[in-house]
């Protein structure tokens, strides 16, 4: 008896799968695979979101550099007109009046490299002659003739200050100035 027991309690262990068993295995498996394609599915979607943060950063640094260069260029032009502004003062006290030209101006500063701006685009600065102290000091006396910081012209005015002027500005005090020496 004890024989036919130890068989019985054996075959227990090994029986049969029946169908809702087989259901359970299939279910499970189909639920693992979900949750693996959901899980591979985050990781991609983080991973895309890492390298898209990434990008847009690099274009942010690359347009603040750019706007660095640019900002760069127009101070050290400003910086240039400010330093023409005291040589045309100096040749003034010297000489008694201000330079007939340009080129006198440039003659006297002895540099070259002052009267034209570091932009690539620019062009040599425009000095307008005839001019005195006793003038109206909204006077243009040197400008840009290209708009090239961001659209606008650096400008030296005859009381010292240097403005930057889109085109349009630019004409209209040109026009001014023009008038002025008539």
């Amino acid at each position: 008896m004890t024989h036919s027991r130890s068989k019985f309690s054996e075959n227990a262990h090994f029986k049969k799968p029946t169908n809702s068993h087989r259901a359970d295995v299939h279910g499970g498996t189909i639920i693992n695979l979900l949750f693996a394609l959901i899980f591979l599915g985050l990781i991609g979607l983080g991973v895309w979101w890492l390298i898209k943060s990434f990008g847009q950063a690099g274009e942010q640094y690359t347009q603040t550099m750019i706007n660095t260069k640019y900002t760069a260029e127009t101070v050290k032009c400003q910086t240039n007109l400010r330093a023409i502004a005291q040589n045309i003062q100096i040749y003034a006290l010297s000489n008694e009046g201000f330079p007939p030209s340009l080129q006198a101006l440039i003659e006297w500063s002895g540099s070259t490299q002052l009267f034209k701006c570091s932009s690539p685009d620019a062009g040599e600065y425009v000095y307008i002659p005839g001019q005195n102290g006793d003038m109206s000091p909204a006077n243009v006396l040197l400008y840009e003739s290209k708009p090239v910081h961001d659209g606008r012209c650096s400008v030296l005015r005859l009381g010292g200050q240097i403005e930057l002027l889109t085109p349009e500005e630019l004409q209209q005090a040109l026009a001014q100035t023009q008038a002025s020496l008539r």
